[in-house]
């Protein structure tokens, strides 16, 4: 990857904004270290996170100005970057870097329309089990199998933007897994102690994660 033309290397500290919204911008970013969030902000201050990128994954950057997204690296983030227009990269890059944008594009729209139904439809302590399973799976980079514990750098402020749900009620929500015996959450490490509870808890469909 960073052997194409026009890729270049960057290194985003924690808490700094890569992409603004109603900034234009286009990028194709390949994390190689560390977290970052796509979210949007409200006019009240408030923020949802849409999505998150994880390490080893493409994340796509096609903001217009219009609206569109902003995007912050939780922890260090370090990238290899090429220039969009993203439409382009057909024309300018190898088969697989074409195949992989696409994968990229598919996989981040089920995890939205999961995240979708997640807030509107599932309960808190079911949304939070689900989330926690698909960080599984993208950490492990499998969509079969589950790994027993993950680091994950989110603090529970961030993981309530991601929920739709206040801080506090992710706290009551984490114990209620712990003492359920099916999850936890501690010190920047996620435990999955009973992985087919969880999955039938949740309802967790793993094809929709498997590209």
């Amino acid at each position: 990857m960073s052997e194409l033309p026009g890729a270049v290397r960057r290194v985003h500290p924690a808490g700094t904004t890569i992409a603004r919204e109603y900034q234009a911008r286009s990028t194709i970013l390949i994390i190689t270290a560390g977290w970052a969030a796509f979210a949007k902000m409200l006019p009240n201050g408030s923020r949802l996170i849409v999505d998150f990128a994880l390490p080893h994954e493409m994340a796509l950057i096609e903001f217009t100005g219009e609206m569109s997204e902003t995007v912050t690296a939780l922890s260090n983030v370090a990238a290899i970057e090429l220039a969009g227009p993203i439409r382009s990269v057909f024309s300018r890059y190898p088969q697989v870097i074409c195949e992989a944008v696409l994968a990229a594009a598919a996989s981040r729209y089920s995890r939205v329309a999961e995240h979708l139904a997640s807030v509107s439809r599932r309960g808190t302590v079911e949304r939070t089990a689900h989330l926690l399973l698909e960080l599984a799976c993208r950490t492990q980079r499998s969509a079969t199998s589950y790994p027993d514990r993950y680091d994950c750098p989110l603090t529970q402020t961030e993981l309530a933007d991601a929920l739709g749900l206040s801080a506090v009620h992710v706290s009551r929500v984490l114990k209620t897994l712990r003492e359920a015996g099916l999850a936890s959450f501690r010190r920047g490490v996620v435990e999955l102690h009973d992985h087919q509870g969880l999955i039938e808890m949740a309802g967790f469909d793993r094809p929709y994660n498997s590209t």
